[in-house]
């Protein structure tokens, strides 16, 4: 897929994304890699349905995002890196409820997930608290109850331990992969943290200013460190290492280091980039 964005009489501004394509399956976790300006909040949004991509397309369980949007989202669950994502003036119950009730899930059914999730994430306690009075720690359990809240299929999250101390990002990360077990869902995760990709994620996609630097798995960085460790990189640790390597020598893509992602488990998304130039 590619997105461009354009001016009120059609000339390109910029490029988001160009010629992204790869396939995540139930069950796997893909890290979204890349500086500030790369293009990872482009893609969690098209793959949200908040962006119409220019051209290719994004199909979720089979069905098409921007031609099938209801069916296609109705089992994506997300989770944005913003802690403005909740009303502040609303309890976290409150905000549950609403978010709830917008993803067609009332009464009892909801009461019974939320009381489930708050148990999961262990933010039992503070249900009754308003959301501005709650931590970032404590909000981001919130925002991601929010984002399981459908049972999804698929999670996308945006920086999820954006902001947060040490602790509370080893707690973040050990409840996602809790969830990631328990939910057997797939997992997009857009990150600059080397660290979090290397926790969480087996597979990695890599951009720069848009375009696909490497889609490979954590294995293969394994790999392209042992070709790099007796260059300059040998002081980082190993990950930014390998991420500064290329992003510092690749210009765009090439035919070498992009690849699909799959396995033989089925397929729940797939980006397609066979379509006309933009």
């Amino acid at each position: 897929m590619t997105k461009v964005y354009k001016d009120f009489r059609g000339r390109v501004l910029a490029t988001g994304v160009e010629d992204l394509s790869f396939t995540i399956r139930e069950g796997e976790t893909l890290a979204l890699l890349g500086p500030n300006g790369s293009g990872k909040t482009t893609v969690i949004k098209l793959l949200a349905g908040l962006l119409v991509p220019s051209a290719g397309r994004i199909t979720i369980g089979g069905s098409d995002v921007a031609r099938q949007r209801k069916k296609a989202l109705e089992k994506v669950g997300v989770m944005l890196g913003d802690a403005r994502s909740v009303y502040w003036n609303l309890t976290a119950l409150d905000n549950l409820e609403y978010f709830a009730a917008l993803r067609g899930i009332y009464g009892k059914r909801a009461r019974d997930r939320i009381k489930r999730l708050a148990g999961l994430l262990d933010f039992e306690d503070v249900l009754t608290r308003r959301a501005g009075e709650l931590s970032r720690g404590m909000r981001q359990r919130v925002l991601l109850a929010i984002a399981l809240l459908p049972e999804p299929r698929l999670l996308i999250l945006d920086e999820p331990t954006f902001g947060l101390d040490v602790a509370s990002r080893h707690e973040i990360r050990r409840l996602l992969r809790e969830v990631a077990t328990e939910k057997g869902c797939a997992v997009i995760l857009a990150t600059h943290q080397m660290e979090e990709a290397q926790d969480l994620a087996y597979h990695v996609c890599i951009l720069r200013h848009g375009k696909v630097v490497t889609v490979d798995t954590m294995e293969g960085l394994l790999g392209k460190m042992e070709r790099l460790k007796h260059r300059e990189v040998q002081s980082s640790p190993w990950l930014e290492g390998v991420f500064l390597e290329l992003t510092s020598t690749v210009d765009g893509p090439s035919e070498s280091c992009r690849g699909n992602v799959s396995t033989g488990r089925q397929e729940v998304l797939h980006d397609s980039c066979s379509y006309p130039p933009c």
